[in-house]
């Protein structure tokens, strides 16, 4: 008899429930992101005095470089971050766009500058890109 009653009593609970439910038309609407991003392969980060001098993969058989100012680092909002690499993977940039215009770019990297990835620019190495707001960059 008692478990009847509990059994009984659980029914009556969930068809109040569903009684007293409203019904709710949910509707969903796709948004596209205004962001979208690029991964390149990095094979070799140069320090400059004022920039960094990114050697990365591009296309299939072709190195790139870029130039990317050391001051992005220290704006707000921060147009260069770094993260530390994972084991196992190789160095990789990335490079986000707000609404197809540069917004900043990620470079992942080893944290030890010992690492092969990391190098030192020739002394006479002549830069004149620590001023740009800008990445241009052909994939």
């Amino acid at each position: 008899m008692k478990k009847f009653g509990i059994v009984f009593a659980m029914l009556l609970t969930l068809a109040i429930c569903a009684l007293s439910a409203e019904e709710r038309e949910y509707k969903y609407e796709y948004q596209e992101s205004k962001l979208s991003y690029h991964n390149v392969t990095v094979y070799k980060v140069l320090e400059q005095k004022e920039t960094y001098i990114v050697m990365y993969a591009k296309g299939h058989r072709d190195v790139g470089s870029v130039t990317i100012p050391k001051k992005w680092y220290n704006e707000n909002p921060a147009k260069l971050s770094f993260r530390t690499l994972p084991k196992g993977m190789s160095p990789y940039m990335t490079v986000i766009k707000r609404e197809g215009s540069f917004d900043h770019v990620i470079l992942t990297m080893p944290i030890d500058h010992a690492n092969s990835a990391w190098g030192v620019a020739d002394a006479g190495t002549v830069v004149n890109d620590a001023d740009k707001d800008s990445l241009e960059m052909q994939y």
